[in-house]
């Protein structure tokens, strides 16, 4: 076998190759480097504007720096926490989210997970497209921003669709190291210029809620979701993992969005519109040209990564169908993502939603997938769902009950406490703590326990739901 050339690499990952049952595992030859692909790459998926438009929402609940730097702290400790053995975990199998999901939740529980998967990055498709025409609005007066935002998540798909390399290559390379000195740039220069009134700003007549909402809501802001996906292309060892993630969150969960609350700061407004017009004018020299290049390029790539995960679960769940195609797939989570960039802008508690069921689902179902694959088989003996193999759906057990009703409870809980749960305000319990993380415990702990108690049985691998080509 040959590597994959460099030249080569980002064809290879824009048309998304192993993800399939008969060709699913990312083999050793295709695995890439952490300096020169990966840690890219997230400074890509994090330089997007949308986390300084995580700042500028934050000012705008009446949140003051002290508390915003607090809250990102908290909620960046709180993501490295489940990314980290997520990441390791797609390293280790080489395969997407919804693939795995076949051997640890079975039919039946791969295709909610798939669902989960599919569904909640198009929540995110609507968000980052509306920001980018909120943008182009503010440089240009481009109206509507909702039609435009419309029009921008439908055709987000054809990188996709035709494996366009150009925009991907631009804004890994140039668009987002640009982008980075300029918002460091923006940061550096609005202390250095009006640091004291900028500490002690506050928006007006607003009075802040408490940190748990901000947190939760940037932990929806810093989680992908599909880390087990991206990660998959990485050599299987921890710290392959480590410095990707840390880098990338540096950039998009701490830098980004105290730019964005400075420049909210600055203008005493949380508009992202005049935010972004102010952040050009202020630390860009005003060159409207290349804030809209740099923009578009950064937006476009993080939509990439948005569509990446919901076609991997659309090619899990039709995929298999012998008259089905990849473009069918494409075309209907295109629609989707068009409807999500209507429906997120129409109120804040959307916004709140989004954020927060992307926190809450998948990486529940990470959770339990890194418990079985990870952990279970350290505690005990004799447990090991094999993985080598990517069962067809003929192979896959129906399900895995266990992992199936730990799931569902999980995700009803971190639902309902967050409330955003259907009939729900769509803002968090109060008194309820950080609900995503407390799912993301109550799954773990839950299905160990559960496992643990059942592994004891003759008949443990039917009733987890073992492969038909891993029961003995």
């Amino acid at each position: 076998m040959t590597k994959v050339s460099e030249s080569n690499e980002l064809k290879l990952e824009i048309k998304h190759d192993y993800s399939s049952s008969h060709d699913g595992i990312v083999p050793e030859s295709a695995r890439r480097g952490t300096w020169s692909h990966h840690v890219p790459l997230w400074i890509t998926l994090y330089a997007g504007f949308s986390y300084m438009s995580l700042g500028s929402e934050l000012y705008s609940f009446g949140y003051g720096l002290h508390a915003v730097l607090k809250m990102l702290l908290i909620s960046s400790l709180c993501y490295l926490a489940y990314a980290i053995p997520a990441a390791y975990l797609g390293a280790k199998s080489g395969q997407t989210h919804a693939l795995m999901g076949r051997s640890v939740f079975g039919v039946s529980g791969s295709m909610i997970v798939s669902v989960f998967v599919l569904i909640a990055p198009l929540g995110w498709i609507g968000y980052q497209a509306n920001t980018l025409s909120t943008m182009w609005n503010a440089l240009y007066s481009w109206t509507p921003v909702v039609g435009i935002g419309v029009v921008i998540a439908v055709l987000g798909i054809v990188n996709n669709v035709l494996g366009f390399t150009g925009i991907s290559a631009f804004a890994r390379w140039v668009a987002a190291p640009i982008t980075l000195v300029w918002v460091l740039y923006m940061v550096i220069k609005a202390f250095s210029t009006s640091g004291s009134s900028i500490l002690n700003s506050h928006a007006a007549g607003v009075k802040a809620p408490g940190l748990v909402l901000g947190i939760i809501a940037a932990i929806g802001f810093a989680t992908y979701g599909n880390e087990a996906d991206l990660f998959r292309y990485a050599k299987p060892h921890v710290k392959n993992v480590v410095p990707p993630l840390a880098v990338g969150l540096f950039v998009g969960q701490i830098l980004f969005p105290v730019a964005g609350w400075v420049i909210a700061a600055r203008i005493h407004s949380g508009d992202f519109g005049k935010g972004f017009s102010e952040a050009v004018s202020f630390s860009l020299f005003g060159l409207t040209f290349l804030a809209f290049l740099l923009a578009t390029a950064t937006q476009i790539a993080v939509n990439d990564a948005n569509y990446y995960e919901s076609l991997n679960a659309g090619q899990n769940i039709f995929g298999g169908w012998a008259k089905w195609r990849r473009i069918y797939t494409c075309a209907f989570i295109a629609a989707l993502g068009g409807f999500m960039a209507w429906w997120v802008p129409q109120n804040s508690a959307n916004f709140f939603r989004v954020t927060t069921w992307l926190a809450i689902t998948v990486p529940t179902a990470s959770v339990i997938m890194y418990v079985d694959q990870l952990l279970l088989p350290k505690l005990l003996a004799g447990y090991k769902r094999p993985t080598k193999v990517v069962p067809s759906w003929n192979q896959t057990a129906r399900g895995n009950w266990v992992g199936v009703v730990v799931l569902v409870v999980a995700v009803a809980f971190g639902a309902y406490g967050s409330g955003v749960a259907p009939g729900q305000a769509g803002s968090p319990l109060a008194g309820w703590g950080i609900v995503p993380v407390e799912a993301w415990i109550m799954a773990a702990v839950l299905y160990s326990v559960i496992v643990a108690a059942i592994w004891k049985m003759p008949n443990a691998k039917k009733i987890l739901g073992y492969a038909s080509t891993a029961v003995e």
